[in-house]
């Protein structure tokens, strides 16, 4: 593979502990990114709003990939690849027909693209996610479980339409792209990157999706794909 220009990386399970914590080996892994000149991009499955915010106060690049590949950009300048309708469309169904499955995130307030929801009390996550694409896919709809929600899109909103966007716009060949990741909503995202490593924790479908699978979980296999590209001399 040729040196790596950018570093795409999943936020929650990723870049965090299993709580949700960012430690502070990360943001000096990070740092040291950042001082070799790769852009590090977050490519999230949280709100614009809570990306943007992220890309601006930790030492990555001040652009983000919002809600599964939904959103792209920074601040004010920022692309849609599904719409506000879509994600009001999505609502409206969820309330009519699926009260019983799925429960409402409280950022879909904030969110623009991708709506998420957590599973009804009683349902496990592959059991709200496969109610809901029965009466969802139907009507042109994705619904995938990130390990941290469920989310629900329209088909062709994923992260690796939302990474190509963001190689356009930063001046980024694909092909000089390394993602990490950790559940199977990174999937179109290494499909179209250059380099791509499944942490520990992730599902079998990512971990063969990817070229290097790590051996830890969470924020500890970030660091160790980190180490990986610094020792192969891709940084």
């Amino acid at each position: 593979m040729p040196r790596v220009e950018c570093l795409a990386v999943d936020l929650d399970g990723t870049l965090t502990d299993s709580e949700g914590v960012i430690h502070h080996e990360v943001v000096e892994a990070l740092e040291r990114l950042r001082r070799r000149g790769v852009k590090v991009v977050i490519v999230t499955g949280a709100s614009y709003p809570a990306a943007i915010t992220l890309a601006y106060y930790l030492p990555v690049t001040r652009f983000a990939v919002a809600e599964n590949g939904g959103v792209v950009g920074f601040r004010d300048k920022y692309k849609l690849l599904g719409s506000r309708e879509d994600k009001e469309r999505i609502l409206a169904a969820v309330r009519e027909r699926l009260k019983e499955v799925l429960v409402e995130s409280w950022q879909n307030e904030f969110r623009m693209v991708d709506a998420a929801f957590k599973p009804a009390p009683g349902l496990s996550p592959e059991e709200a996610v496969r109610l809901a694409a029965a009466e969802l896919e139907p009507l042109g709809f994705e619904v995938v479980y990130s390990g941290w929600a469920i989310h629900v899109h329209r088909f062709g909103v994923n992260k690796g339409a939302g990474l190509l966007e963001a190689c356009k716009a930063l001046g980024v060949d694909p092909s000089r792209v390394a993602a990490v990741g950790d559940s199977a909503v990174d999937e179109p995202m290494f499909e179209v990157s250059g380099f791509s490593v499944a942490l520990a924790n992730s599902p079998d479908s990512l971990k063969r999706k990817a070229q290097h699978v790590a051996r830890g979980s969470h924020y500890l296999g970030f660091l160790e794909a980190v180490e990986l590209l610094e020792s192969r001399g891709l940084l």
